[in-house]
């Protein structure tokens, strides 16, 4: 009774503390509520600590926004560079080609970045610098945070995980609706890095027993590749190129290239680079560019995890991390739209649920970078989740299915999860329970899967209640990868070894594929892949370039989940790697 007493004051608290805020900025200059639709602003995996001071500063990025009929024009520049049976397939945009398509500069008038600009300036006391990206759409301000409260009309709090590996984060964030006066909201979508942070989920570890195989019996050699005794019975670089048939690159085009985006305050060591090398029998490991924050500040699994199979799969091509000390995409934008020759293949293992403090408003801003990426000719793959059809936020009463974004996304690749049908076998695979996938509840089906999707549901399958999931939304995931932990990856990570699973592992490995054929159209003088899921629905993915994965079900353990089945489905996408296959689709 006690706890229920304490819930239901807290709950009139924050109701009453809205309401204040509410009132001081109707009562201040007119001022507009941004990204109504969030009223959660509780955050499962942080603290809340001390309000912020005159001492603390705040980074935010203003978002830019675009007048509809620029919108409109780079989506249709987007399918046209994009589809593989089209006359301007791969004529892709230069970086101040996309810049003036959204943003131009035109005489007498004022850009909306250089007015938000000298609109921040001149707040007293607000600003410390300010930037604006060569696309014209991002703004970073830093500002103090104190005077930030008053501007935004909000209250500002630190914010530490509740995760011991993550506890030196501290970041700051409002935990009630923002503001912005009139005139400025007028010219901005929304304002990152204010409001968002994610459920902080660590690749899962595999905690598999070892089998008792003095006779090597039900088991391939090829999983004991590496020479830790803690990586026995793991997915090996040895393990990858047998079941997915990528070649070792040599010498590798000087327009090839690659790059992994952290968001965890993560970045690598070198030493664990080189163990990765010696341990496991491959011959190149290394980051060959860092851009953004906090690369070198943690040695995490989830970077060094990206960084040794990316690497493994596709190395010597040049790779790039991007990272990000404050978990926000637009960070990771802002480098690309900084760039005027980016990695050609971007992967991307981060996300939320759309329901978790994601805004349409927030989504349409996300997919609109994705636009911009994929009309430069950039292929950017995200992972699916490990929480199978039930997302970070888990199975609830409703029992509604809760679908990833980005992994909803129509404008990006999505890479979900498989494992060994047999433990410690190479050939067949099937779904990892823990595997996103689904249906967005945001956004339709695109153009390019609808008779894909149309062909699984009308499949026979085992298909769940029709009222958990929305069978008119965009499908996830496009293909997969090996995630599961029966067979976990082996990890050199921090001085030590670890066997780990997730789809934060088979995005990179597919990722390092695609920047493989990448490198072969180079060669042939061509371009690059670019977005990718023309291709694989209307080219690979009939032409049989992947592993199909027709068993097993994305459910996470319980409950009802999507299952594989023949062609597409919603737990494995088209399917793994074939990598001499999916060769022969782009010659």
């Amino acid at each position: 009774k006690k706890t229920k007493h304490l819930t239901f004051v807290l709950l009139i608290m924050n109701i009453l503390k809205t309401v204040v805020l509410v009132l001081a900025a109707a009562a201040g200059s007119s001022a507009l509520q941004m990204e109504p639709s969030i009223t959660n602003f509780e955050h499962q995996t942080w603290a809340q600590g001390a309000r912020v001071s005159l001492e603390d500063t705040i980074e935010v990025t203003f978002v830019v926004k675009t007048c509809p009929m620029a919108r409109a024009k780079l989506e249709e520049k987007f399918w046209a560079v994009s589809d593989p049976k089209g006359p301007d397939y791969k004529k892709y945009l230069k970086l101040e080609e996309v810049a003036d398509l959204l943003h131009p500069i035109k005489e007498g008038k004022t850009l909306h970045a250089d007015f938000i600009v000298d609109f921040l300036n001149n707040q007293e006391g607000l600003v410390k610098s300010t930037s604006v990206t060569k696309t014209r759409d991002l703004v970073s301000a830093t500002l103090n945070a104190k005077v930030a409260e008053e501007f935004f009309q909000t209250e500002l709090y630190h914010y530490k995980p509740n995760l011991e590996s993550h506890s030196s984060l501290d970041l700051i964030r409002a935990n009630a609706p923002y503001h912005l006066p009139d005139e400025l909201a007028s010219k901005v979508s929304i304002v990152d890095k204010l409001i968002r942070l994610p459920q902080i989920v660590e690749p899962k570890l595999d905690t598999s027993t070892p089998s008792l195989r003095k006779n090597k019996i039900g088991g391939d050699d090829v999983f004991n590749s590496c020479s830790s005794s803690k990586c026995s019975e793991a997915t090996t670089p040895a393990v990858l190129q047998a079941q997915y048939g990528y070649p070792t690159l040599t010498n590798v085009s000087s327009s090839s290239s690659m790059a992994c985006a952290e968001f965890q305050f993560q970045g690598v060591k070198d030493e664990d680079m080189t163990n990765f090398i010696d341990t496991c029998g491959v011959t190149h490991c290394e980051v060959d560019i860092t851009e953004g924050q906090g690369g070198t500040q943690i040695a995490g699994v989830e970077a060094e995890l990206d960084v040794e199979y990316i690497e493994a799969v596709a190395a010597p091509i040049p790779l790039t991390v991007i990272n990000s000390i404050s978990f926000s995409l637009f960070d990771w934008s802002q480098n690309l739209n900084n760039d005027d020759s980016p990695a050609w293949v971007q992967s991307v293992s981060y996300g939320n649920d759309e329901i978790q403090q994601t805004s349409t408003e927030y989504m349409d801003e996300c997919n609109e970078q994705f636009m911009m990426n994929g009309a430069r000719g950039l292929s950017v793959l995200f992972a699916s989740g490990d929480q199978g059809v039930w997302g970070r936020t888990g199975m609830e009463s409703d029992n509604i299915f809760h679908p990833d974004f980005p992994g909803g996304s129509p404008y990006i690749t999505t890479v979900g999860g498989t494992q060994f049908l047999t433990k410690s076998t190479l050939g067949e695979e099937t779904t990892w329970a823990d595997g996103g996938g689904g249906f967005s509840n945001t956004f339709a089906i695109p153009d390019y899967q609808a008779d894909a999707v149309a062909g699984y549901l009308a499949s026979g399958v085992d298909l769940p209640d029709a009222s958990q999931y929305n069978a008119t939304g965009r499908a996830y995931p496009d293909v997969s990868a090996l995630a599961g932990t029966a067979n976990g990856y082996c990890v050199a990570a921090k001085g030590r070894y670890e066997k780990v699973g997730g789809t934060s592992a088979a995005c990179p490995v597919f990722a390092g594929h695609v920047a493989i054929l990448n490198d072969l159209l180079f060669a042939r003088g061509e371009s690059a892949m670019g977005f990718l899921n023309p291709w694989i629905y209307g080219v690979a993915g009939p032409a049989g370039a992947f592993n199909d994965v027709t068993t097993g079900t994305n459910n996470a353990g319980f409950g009802n989940g999507f299952t594989a089945t023949t062609g597409w489905d919603a737990a494995t996408g088209y399917g793994t790697p074939n990598f001499a296959a999916m060769e022969a689709t782009i010659l």
